[in-house]
């Protein structure tokens, strides 16, 4: 139980860093330009892809867990 509530608040800590890189992402483009702001846009991407990996990975051991049982 405590391990699968862990792989849940990482999943949100990874979707919630998106978001942040996202909105960071569109403000500094507004105020400077795109050349300081393609940083963190490219964080926002690889954010959004670890979070997918994280979920498949937790939904993958979750099936396991219950065929298991």
């Amino acid at each position: 139980m405590i391990k699968k509530n862990f792989f849940v608040i990482i999943e949100v800590a990874w979707i919630l860093m998106a978001m942040f890189c996202l909105g960071m992402g569109i403000y500094y483009n507004l105020k400077i330009g795109i050349n300081k702001a393609w940083m963190l846009y490219s964080l926002s991407v690889i954010s959004l892809g670890m979070f997918a990996v994280r979920r498949m990975q937790r939904i993958n051991n979750e099936k396991r867990n219950n065929r298991n049982k």
